[in-house]
């Protein structure tokens, strides 16, 4: 009973690929300050993806590279944003469209230092896809 348990739990596998404390600098925020000096953003993902054939395979090519991954938020931050919600959107969508093996998702994206009159350790914002 058991062993067939097992089978039916690993071929229907679905699994999470993270990547947290990607930190990258970029130029987003509200006051024209923020546009030409910068700041550190931390952004953290968690990917939701089929990983049956990888567990089974054990292959790069049956799963997401999150080196890829990486590249590709970073290119996302390079683009300036205003707000922190409209820059998740965009790393969101840029995920979705160059990964249809992503299923669902979650972002979190930080401002390490926000020019706030505060005592904070990061500001942020986040959502699931």
């Amino acid at each position: 009973m058991v062993k067939n348990a097992v089978k039916d739990v690993v071929e229907a596998m679905e699994g999470t690929i993270h990547i947290d404390g990607l930190r990258v600098y970029a130029r987003h925020g509200v006051n024209p300050q923020e546009t030409v000096v910068g700041n550190i953003f931390e952004v953290n993902l968690a990917l939701k993806i089929d990983a049956e054939a990888a567990m089974k395979n054990d292959s790069l090519g049956d799963t997401v590279n999150y080196a890829e991954i990486v590249d590709l938020v970073k290119k996302c931050m390079a683009e300036p944003s205003l707000l922190l919600e409209n820059a998740a959107y965009r790393i969101c969508h840029a995920i979705s469209d160059s990964y249809p093996a992503v299923r669902h998702g979650s972002i979190s994206l930080y401002k390490i230092q926000p020019p706030i009159s505060a005592e904070l350790a990061r500001v942020g914002f986040s959502f699931d896809w």
